[in-house]
């Protein structure tokens, strides 16, 4: 297997690799959370108790004066191994409970950038982090969904649709661990303030391999891009898997464990508050919203209909509920600002792949399935009324881009002609899920990877086109009127291989359907 390190992570993966023969190692390296104008938390996950320092300075300044704090500790069970599952893949890690760490750094200045040290049972860990800037700054995100990381992804070459056979598949020319790296490495190149994932992060939520997998390509031996950029999320239905008994809510105490998220101040148990947030981050609005699980009992308005009401504590999503009721006052507020506003949610309301047909028990002969993303068009008028930028998916890994057209109401209360967008960027380590339609065709689809990509063959060689792993830039920056704008650009990486399908190289690329959007678009 490829192994991709990025230069400011060369160093802690040689002190992971030697600290792991110690007592005391980095289980999860050092990342950041939270970011503010005036703070950042930095979280770390370590195999012993043992005190933590952590001193900051400002970078620019060769003479900045030192600061220094030290980050509280406590045992982590939700993060332990369940004894019934020990049949693991080549666990890498030693199957105890860690100590997680937390510090929150505050007094900070704006859009400025500051070294930080973490010294914690006798390891080390440097990088830097970034305030978030002011409201009239550029910034750049990087979006994308269903990693659904594990070990035993490892060797595992997906299927791969032929595109002169639609009956037949190959496989992937890398495997989905290497696929997951150097997309990862691209996204680091690009120097970007945010990562932004839409669900599914992990394969199975309720095991810990799993999630172990995931931080080891985030803050671990393979690469630690969370150090230096701060990962917001919404959390996917193979976070909440599996769906037996509680296991749903395992897998969910073990995401908002990692994770710290600005609580959302709704009308929810503390349990809720982090399962769906807001960050204001320069000139956008960040929604992320938790979209898995409506009430049983009515397919229309459920997206998984193996989660029971009983035992998960997703919060429903439908007209009313404390989550739409939340999420209406954000838009209006973010609108009155003018803000860029991106909404960010797992299930995706407009596809053609399987979660595209209706919820329901009569198979998919009817277009029907269980896990459908088809009640979350509940949200589309919404969205539409307040302006939304772009709805940002994941859940069918097809690389879809829809666009629907509607009125949005403005500040002055006139309604304008809107273009709301919506996206499916499952695409960044997991499957490159199918070119055939499974579910009924989406009149609003602009761009999809397997009609629009057109793979482009030479002696044996794929030189360009054709789904690959990637993920979505957006780059917000002035126009050359200086007014701010919005360039959705969708990123693969290309795979370069012999004429026997070695590969040989990672390559950038971009498909062609580079946007530009305005706040609230007319």
């Amino acid at each position: 297997m490829f192994r991709f390190v990025s230069a400011f992570a060369v160093s802690i993966f040689l002190a992971t690799a030697l600290c792991a023969a110690q007592d005391n190692f980095f289980r999860v390296t050092p990342y950041l959370q939270r970011p503010a104008t005036d703070a950042i938390t930095i979280m770390w996950l370590m195999q012993n108790d043992a005190p933590g320092r952590v001193e900051w300075w400002e970078a620019s300044n060769g003479n900045a004066k030192v600061f220094s704090g030290i980050s509280s500790s406590r045992l982590a069970p939700e993060l332990g191994y369940d004894p019934r599952q020990t049949n693991y893949a080549k666990p890498y890690l030693p199957f105890t409970v860690p100590y997680q760490h937390r510090i929150r750094i505050e007094g900070l200045k704006a859009a400025t950038r500051y070294c930080y040290k973490v010294e914690c049972g006798g390891v080390t860990y440097t990088n830097f982090f970034r305030t978030a800037p002011l409201s009239n700054s550029s910034v750049r995100f990087i979006c994308y969904s269903d990693s659904e990381t594990e070990p035993e992804s490892t060797g595992s070459r997906v299927s791969w649709d032929d595109p002169k056979d639609e009956k037949a598949s190959r496989r992937y020319l890398i495997d989905q661990t290497t696929g997951y790296a150097s997309n990862i490495v691209h996204m680091i190149r690009r120097n970007p303030d945010l990562i932004l994932i839409s669900g599914d992060l992990a394969e199975m939520g309720s095991k810990q391999v799993d999630w172990d997998e995931f931080w080891r390509h985030n803050a671990g031996a393979y690469n630690d891009p969370a150090g230096a950029i701060p990962i917001l999320a919404s959390p996917g239905n193979h976070d909440y898997h599996s769906y037996t008994a509680e296991a749903g809510e395992v897998g969910m105490r073990k995401y908002l464990s990692y994770f710290e998220f600005n609580p959302n101040g709704a009308d929810v148990e503390a349990d809720r508050q982090e399962r769906f947030h807001r960050l204001d981050y320069g000139p956008a609005t960040l929604i992320f919203l938790d979209l898995n699980n409506g009430p049983d009992g009515d397919p229309s308005k459920d997206t998984n209909l193996r989660l029971s009401d009983k035992t998960c504590r997703a919060p429903d999503f439908n007209e009313g509920s404390p989550q739409w009721n939340w999420l209406e006052a954000q838009l209006k507020d973010a609108r009155l600002k003018k803000r860029f506003i991106f909404v960010f949610s797992h299930q995706c309301p407009y596809s053609v792949g399987p979660h595209g047909r209706a919820n329901g028990d009569k198979g998919r002969e009817n277009y029907e399935e269980w896990l459908s993303g088809v009640p979350t068009r509940c949200l589309t008028p919404l969205l539409m009324k307040y302006g939304v930028s772009a709805w940002i998916c994941g859940h069918d890994e097809i690389v879809e881009h829809s666009v629907v057209k509607g009125k949005a109401i403005g500040v002055d209360g006139k309604a304008r002609s809107h273009k709301l967008h919506v996206y499916d960027v499952g695409f960044s380590g997991d499957g490159l899920r199918g070119r055939q339609r499974t579910a009924k065709k989406n009149p609003y689809e602009t761009f999809r990877v397997h009609t629009d990509s057109k793979e482009i063959w030479k002696d044996g060689r794929l030189i360009d086109g054709g789904k690959h792993y990637g993920h979505l830039e957006i780059n917000i920056s002035p126009d050359k009127n200086g007014r701010l704008v919005a360039e959705i650009v969708p990123v693969y990486i290309f795979v370069g291989h012999d004429e026997k399908g070695k590969p040989s190289k990672f390559e950038r690329r971009v498909y062609e359907d580079v946007i530009r959007i305005y706040p609230q678009e007319q």
